[in-house]
C-alpha cells in the first residue's frame, strides 16, 4: 500500500483518490507506477549527487593544483631549474590570498546564471505594453451606465481575429441586464472590455466611474472574513449585517470558529467554493457602487442559496434593485425576471431584448435555451434543484419548444409552397 503525504486543500482529493483505488482494486498497479517514478527520481538524484561531489572535489583541490602547476612550470622553464625558499614562500602567500576568490568562483558562475534568467524575466515583463488610458471613458453625466459603440476588443494584438467584434450595447441606469450564450462566446470578455482590461482596437466605451466587479473565480485576502467584506472601508454595522443576511453568510458565521473574525487562509483555503463566492459578492454589495458587473457568481453556490442571493441581492426586489447590474449567467431560470437579455455568439452580440421579445421568434436565444434545457447535464442537475426553479424551467422549455416548432413548421410550409 502506498501512502501519499498531503496537506491543506489536497486532503479531500487524497481521500477520494484512495476510495477509487480501493473500490477498483488498483492498489498494486498504482503502487507499481509510483515506485517506478520514484526509482527514476532516485536515479536522477544519485547522478546529481555524483556530479556535485565531483565538482566539489575539483574546486576544493583547485588551489593546490594551481600552486603545483605554477611551481612545476616555473622549474621547467627556468634556466637553472631551481626554486629557492624566498620565491616559494612569497608565491604561497599570494596563492593563499587567491584561495578565497577561487573557492567563490563556482558560486559566482551559478549566481550569474540566475541573475541572467531573472533579468530576462524582468525585462520581458517591463517591456510589455500598458493598457491604454482611453480604453474606457468614465462619465457620471452619461444617460447610460454602459455604452459601447462599434467596439472591437482583443486580449493580444498579435491575434489574427479579435475576441470581440462589432459590439453595440447601451445599458440604461438602474436596469438588470443578463448576458447569456454558449461557452466561449465572449461573455466574460465583454465584462473585461467594460472594465478596460482588454485592448481596444476601435470604438468607444463610456461607463459610470463607480463600478464593482465580481469575478468568476472569487478573490479572497489572507485576512478575517470581516476584513474581506469591508475591504478597508469603515464598518457600518447595520449595513454590514444587512449584507451578510442578503448574501446568505449568517449560517456560515455560526459554523466558523471565530465568526466573522475567523482568519481566512491563503487563497481562502478554509472556505468552500460557495462561501468564497458569497464573500466576494458581499464585498461588492457593501461598497455601494453605481454599476455592478457580475460574472456568473451563482454558479458556485447551491440552487437554494443561489435563489436566495438572486431574490435578496440581484433581483428586482433585492438590495441592488436601484443599481445597474450586468449579470453573466448560465442560470436561465432567472431570465424571465431581468429587464434586458444580451445574447452572444462567437464574440458578437446577436440579439438584445426582453425575455418575451426574444421568444417571439426562433432566434439565437431560443436555440440557446432549447440546447441548454434539453442537455443531459441539465437533466442530471434537475434532481438537486428547488421545486420552484424546476417549474420555471419546465414552463420555459414548453414555450421554447412551441416557438422553435412553430419556426420549423413555417419553414416547412415555405419550402413546400
Amino acid at each position: 500500500m502506498v501512502y501519499l503525504s498531503v496537506s491543506g486543500a489536497q486532503a479531500v482529493w487524497s481521500i477520494c483518490l484512495c476510495q477509487v483505488l480501493k473500490l477498483y482494486a488498483w492498489e498494486q498497479s498504482f503502487e507499481d507506477k509510483v515506485v517506478d517514478i520514484r526509482n527514476k527520481e532516485l536515479h536522477v538524484l544519485k547522478k546529481s549527487a555524483y556530479i556535485n561531489a565531483f565538482s566539489s572535489f575539483v574546486w576544493t583541490c583547485a588551489p593546490f593544483l594551481v600552486t603545483l602547476a605554477t611551481f612545476a612550470t616555473y622549474i621547467l622553464m627556468s634556466d637553472d631549474n631551481y626554486l629557492d625558499a624566498g620565491k616559494a614562500f612569497v608565491s604561497l602567500s599570494l596563492f593563499n590570498i587567491l584561495r578565497a576568490p577561487i573557492n567563490l568562483l563556482p558560486m559566482i558562475i551559478s549566481m550569474m546564471a540566475q541573475a541572467q534568467v531573472s533579468l530576462g524575466r524582468l525585462g520581458k515583463f517591463l517591456r510589455n505594453a500598458d493598457l491604454g488610458d482611453d480604453n474606457v471613458q468614465h462619465s457620471s453625466d452619461s444617460s447610460f451606465s454602459v455604452k459601447i459603440e462599434n467596439g472591437t476588443f482583443t486580449w493580444d494584438t498579435a491575434m489574427a481575429l479579435p475576441t470581440l467584434r462589432g459590439i453595440e450595447l447601451e445599458i440604461p441606469k438602474g436596469k438588470l441586464v443578463a448576458v447569456v450564450g454558449p461557452v466561449g462566446s465572449g461573455k466574460s470578455s465583454l465584462l473585461s472590455a467594460i472594465l478596460g482590461e482588454m485592448e481596444k482596437l476601435q470604438g468607444r466605451v463610456v461607463t459610470q466611474s463607480n463600478a464593482a466587479y465580481v469575478s468568476q473565480q472569487a478573490w479572497i485576502q489572507n485576512a478575517t472574513l470581516r476584513d474581506n467584506v469591508l475591504f478597508g472601508t469603515p464598518c457600518k454595522e447595520q449595513q454590514y449585517n444587512k449584507v451578510l443576511d442578503a448574501c446568505a453568510l449568517r449560517a456560515d458565521l455560526d459554523i466558523l470558529p471565530g465568526g466573522d473574525m475567523t482568519e481566512i487562509g491563503e487563497k481562502g483555503i478554509n472556505l468552500s467554493g460557495g462561501q468564497k463566492q458569497r464573500v466576494s459578492v458581499a464585498r461588492a454589495v457593501y461598497h455601494d457602487a453605481d454599476l455592478y458587473l457580475l460574472d456568473d457568481p451563482l454558479s458556485a453556490v447551491d440552487s437554494h442559496v443561489g435563489k436566495h442571493i438572486f431574490q435578496q441581492v440581484i433581483g428586482p426586489s433585492g438590495l441592488l434593485k436601484d443599481k445597474t447590474r450586468v449579470l453573466v449567467t448560465h442560470g436561465v431560470h432567472w431570465l424571465p425576471m431581468v429587464d434586458t437579455i444580451v445574447v452572444m455568439a462567437d464574440g458578437r452580440i446577436t440579439e438584445v431584448g426582453s425575455y418575451d421579445e426574444l421568444l417571439e421568434h426562433d432566434g439565437d436565444f431560443a436555440q440557446f435555451l432549447k440546447t441548454y434545457l434539453t442537455s443531459v447535464d441539465h437533466e442530471r442537475d434537475d434532481a438537486e434543484e428547488d421545486e420552484e426553479i424546476q417549474n420555471i424551467k419546465l414552463r420555459m422549455l414548453q414555450r421554447v419548444e412551441s416557438v422553435t416548432s412553430d419556426g420549423d413548421t413555417s419553414a416547412d410550409e415555405l419550402t413546400s409552397g
